[in-house]
């Protein structure tokens, strides 16, 4: 009797529970039919199986041993195998009303969510209010119609720059939404205060900064364009779009669906460009989820990610209820320690694009009622700020072609510490590359492929940025030289030295004008006879190679008069030099020379010019006075030392009559001093005629100058006193902007039109 009893209370038990399962599986058909997708949870009996179901269903979050999940219906049948009790659930999307808005102003100004087509109003408007800061980026047009935008952010938009570029982007999962919202308002927040905020004018000065507040706009506006309420966690294909792309440890398709239109927009915006650090923001916990979420191995910069977590957390708490972002380990978790996830883009960036992103949870609730938006944006924004400028932060420079200064692509590997991808490459297009360390000393190897290789100690201090440029030398030869003085009177020799890089093993040259015209030697001597512009030609040679400069016009041949007190009555381009071409000064010695116009009141250009190897810095040792008159005298006109100041410009007295004296009295071990003095007739090739181009500004106080002419460019070349060449440029244009990164002094601009050459002095001083 109780045993008949017994049996028919396990029969009556059986038939519950199967009733209990009939009427889930039937609520889970409804939703996939209605949704495309189902929300339920279930209670897992062990690790082993709970990584076995990630890479079948989409888990959202597991408490203890419950885990709550998404998915489709090939993917829910699937699940059905392992006879699991599940419970299906009101989505988060469908449990109240959400306030919406059409107008951008409301959404804006907090406590709505935009429709989509405020949401395009928006991000266009941004562009219209800050066009010098701000750029629209469409990563991509969906089947749809909806766009997948960003905004870049930075002080020079149009123009790639030696910065880090910066990735913020929100609600891949369609109905995690409060990021969409708050990533409009930072956007806001950084365009407001440029120029006025000394923080937000620096971030935005040195960083590039991506901006996408809404990476899966198909799921945010499954009920249409005009509301966000029954928003799908998958895209308009029922696909997870944080499970679609390529896994390190599980392959390319890890979900087993092919890639969606959102995922190789995303893929492409990475391949395109080189983002250092980004952030994916999302919903449902509180947390701050660092990698790797595939395989439980921690990074190489374990140490570099807790701290960076922690940064962002702790401000949370910081600004915020007791109880916000408190999830797990106060507010952060290694992602496999949290559970296991596969085809992520954490992973994905991390790995495959050696960025350093985070996924970070920013509110227990997936759709956040409108009136909390802005609450969690104020416990929020000075971690997403924190956030952009950690990306400055760390080892950072250029390396760069060590012959010819081009960028280049290079690795940039931590001996004893890299694994996993977690080295970095130069961005090609600049050289530059962002190395994020936590403190400490760290050894690291520069190489390209073709290079010689470097390894150089550097040492990393929290929240600062260490700054180390690096050439690298491939081995190739490459011909260069250079010359005591390419400027020279006639008779003078002029003494070459081969500066060629790769170890050439025989030296060809060709001296235009020189005697002897042709040598072998290394640094020959060649003397010029007759007065002119010559070419210089350098062919060197080592087996299987050979390299060729030609430099025209490079030496220029005129008659000098040394000063010591003798009368010129010629107006000419005249160049003095007080110890002669060949000879240097001694202490103590000065020179006066007097001038003696053809005719009275004609302008004369006087330049005091130090071509020395070395020279005294201090100009109370050296300078040059100007007098007006023949005897010394006569009052002051002008005083000058070396590159100190400008070219005098002066005007002859009644008699046509100015003196200068030269003095030195600083320890000099170079070639010497030249004094220039020109008339304003435009005698000689180092004398142009105002009117042909103009250089402005000169002096140049930033870092370039304009050529205009209302003739054609067809070349310009800026030297040094010197003669070494310092740029050179054919532009074909009636104007060009030239870079000027040199140092304070004058510089010659030698500008070729209609197959003739003149040259002009210019200034750089710099502020201070």
């Amino acid at each position: 009797m109780k045993s008949a009893l017994a049996s028919i209370l396990v029969l009556l038990s059986i038939a519950i529970c199967s009733g209990q399962s009939a009427q889930q599986r039937d609520l889970a058909e409804k939703q996939l039919e209605r949704r495309g997708e189902v929300y339920f949870s279930f209670t897992f009996s062990s690790p082993d199986q709970i990584n076995q179901l990630t890479r079948i269903i989409s888990i959202d979050n597991v408490n203890n041993n419950k885990v709550f999940a998404y998915a489709n219906m090939r993917e829910f049948y699937r699940f059905l195998e392992y006879s699991l009790d599940y419970e299906v659930l009101i989505p988060p999307s469908e449990r109240e009303a959400v306030a919406m808005s059409d107008d951008p102003k409301q959404v804006m100004a907090w406590n709505y969510y935009p429709t989509y087509t405020a949401y395009e109003s928006i991000m266009s408007q941004f562009v219209t209010d800050y066009p010098s800061i701000c750029q629209l980026v469409t990563i991509g047009t969906l089947p749809s119609g909806r766009k997948l935008l960003a905004v870049k952010i930075t002080d020079n938009p149009g123009i790639q720059e030696n910065e880090p570029e910066f990735l913020y982007n929100a609600t891949m999962h369609g109905d995690e939404t409060a990021g969409y919202v708050l990533m409009l308002h930072l956007i806001d927040y950084l365009l407001q205060n440029y120029g006025t905020d000394p923080r937000i004018t620096e971030m935005i000065n040195s960083t590039e900064i991506y901006i996408n507040p809404l990476a899966n706009p198909d799921g945010t506006y499954k009920g249409g364009n005009s509301t966000v309420y029954g928003a799908t966690r998958y895209n308009a294909n029922n696909v997870d779009l944080n499970r679609n792309y390529p896994d390190p440890e599980d392959g390319p398709h890890p979900d087993g669906n092919p890639w969606q239109p959102e995922t190789i927009a995303f893929m492409n915006l990475a391949g395109f460009h080189h983002f250092t650090m980004a952030a994916n923001f999302h919903g449902g916990a509180e947390v701050f989820n660092y990698p790797w979420d595939t395989w439980p191995q921690l990074t190489a910069d374990n140490n570099w990610w807790i701290y960076i977590a922690r940064e962002y957390a702790d401000t949370c708490h910081a600004n915020s209820p007791p109880t916000y972002f408190r999830d797990l380990e106060n507010g952060i978790t290694n992602g496999y320690a949290w559970y296991t996830t596969s085809g992520n883009r954490q992973d994905y960036m991390n790995y495959f694009h050696n960025c350093r992103e985070s996924i970070i949870e920013i509110s227990a609730m997936k759709l956040l009622p409108a009136s909390q938006l802005e609450n969690h944006w104020n416990y929020n924004y000075r971690s997403f700020l924190n956030h952009i400028e950690q990306s400055n932060y760390g080892l950072n420079g250029l390396v760069t072609d060590s012959l010819s200064g081009e960028p280049l692509y290079a690795r940039v590997y931590i001996s004893g510490h890299d694994i996993d991808s977690s080295h970095v490459f130069t961005d090609p297009a600049v050289g530059d590359y962002h190395r994020h360390l936590k403190a400490g000393n760290y050894s690291v190897t520069f190489s390209s492929p073709g290079y010689f290789s470097k390894t150089i100690p550097v040492q990393i201090v929290d929240r600062q940025k260490t700054v180390l440029n690096v050439q690298l030398y491939n081995g190739r030869l490459e011909s260069n030289f250079t010359c005591d003085s390419p400027l020279v009177p006639i008779g003078a020799t002029v003494h070459f030295t081969d500066q060629s890089a790769g170890n050439p093993e025989s030296w060809a040259w060709v001296f235009e004008g020189g005697i002897p015209s042709i040598s072998s030697d290394q640094n020959p001597t060649v003397t010029y006879t007759e007065p002119g512009e010559f070419t210089v030609k350098l062919t060197v040679t080592r087996t299987g190679s050979t390299d060729s400069l030609i430099r025209e016009a490079y030496i220029q041949v005129k008659e000098w008069h040394l000063m010591g007190n003798e009368n010129i009555s010629t107006c000419d381009a005249l160049f003095f030099d007080a110890g002669g071409p060949q000879n240097n000064y001694s202490n103590d010695e000065s020179s006066v020379i007097t001038f003696t116009t053809a005719v009275p009141g004609n302008r004369l250009k006087a330049t005091f010019l130090s071509f020395g190897i070395e020279a005294s810095p201090d100009c109370a040792n050296d300078w040059l006075k100007v007098y007006d008159g023949v005897a010394t005298t006569d009052p002051l006109i002008g005083v000058f030392c070396g590159s100190e100041l400008p070219p005098l410009m002066l005007s002859s007295n009644a008699r046509g009559a100015l003196t200068f004296e030269f003095f030195s009295n600083g320890e000099i071990t170079g070639t010497g001093w030249q004094v220039l003095l020109e008339c304003d007739s435009n005698v000689g090739i180092l004398s142009a005629d105002e009117s042909l181009f103009s250089i402005y500004p000169n002096p140049a106080t930033s870092g370039n100058a304009r050529i205009i002419s209302d003739q054609r460019i067809d070349r310009v070349r800026v030297s040094d006193i010197a003669g070494r060449i310092l740029l050179e440029d054919y532009p074909g244009d009636f104007e060009i902007t030239i870079d000027c990164p040199f140092s304070e002094g004058i510089y010659l601009v030698s500008v070729g039109i209609n197959n003739k050459t003149y040259t002009r002095k210019l200034i750089i001083r710099r502020e201070e």
